[in-house]
């Protein structure tokens, strides 16, 4: 299970990756689709973490007391 895991957090930080680089360049080429873009980003991050404080009230966990914010840079 743990490599199960491991494979898709990277899977999706691999695509995040996409996404942040495909985002800075269309806002390098059009600044005015920083708007548009930080949206996007916006509703990304919001339905990201809804979705984990949802998960955490249904299982009855703290997901994000898992981690160490002060240790992530």
């Amino acid at each position: 299970m743990e490599q199960n895991i491991d494979f898709h957090l990277k899977e999706a930080l691999a695509h995040l990756e996409t996404a942040l680089n495909q985002s800075v360049r269309t806002v390098l080429e059009n600044d005015g689709a920083k708007k548009e873009i930080g949206l996007k980003w916006e509703q990304f991050l919001g339905e990201f973490i809804g979705q984990v404080r949802e998960k955490g009230k249904k299982s009855r966990l703290n997901l994000l007391g898992w981690i160490n914010f002060p240790r992530i840079r």
